[in-house]
């Protein structure tokens, strides 16, 4: 279990930060002859945050919407996209606002981001937490298309 959520946070934090990782590696690859340690530093830092945002996340987030779908026997991938989404996004925006105080624009854009790895960390979840009711009744292709 703890893998699996290894996993959906890294992919969750890998397609969250996708846009500020390429920035990131823009600016990265310029101070490369300046200083080789800072620039590595500046590459893989949105990565990294969004790494420990994303874990964070799954714990304080995921894990009591995980308990409470299963409870009610209503998990889905749908169900652990939104949450994720909706979690992201929230947690995120709370965040920002206390950082950056009134600055509304840029909590609003970290958020989205918040958002879109809350919802790829519920996505990878499902997918490898949630396994056997992933593949469950598709044991063969052929009852899948019928």
């Amino acid at each position: 279990m703890l893998l699996a959520g290894l996993k959906a946070a890294a992919m969750g934090s890998v397609i969250g930060t996708s846009v500020p990782s390429l920035i990131a590696l823009v600016i990265g690859v310029a101070a490369l002859g300046e200083d080789f340690f800072g620039a590595v530093l500046i590459i893989f830092l949105p990565f990294l945050i969004g790494l420990v945002c994303a874990a964070t996340g799954l714990v304080v987030v995921g894990l009591p919407i995980t308990a409470w779908l299963k409870r009610r026997g209503e998990e889905s991938r749908g169900a652990y996209l939104s949450g994720g989404l909706i979690g992201g996004a929230v947690v995120t925006l709370a965040c920002c606002l206390l950082i950056f105080g009134g600055v509304f624009s840029a909590a609003i854009l970290f958020a989205v981001l918040g958002a879109l790895t809350g919802g790829a960390t519920g996505h990878y979840w499902w997918r490898f937490a949630r396994k056997e009711e992933v593949e469950g009744g598709t044991a063969d292709l052929v009852e899948v298309f019928e």
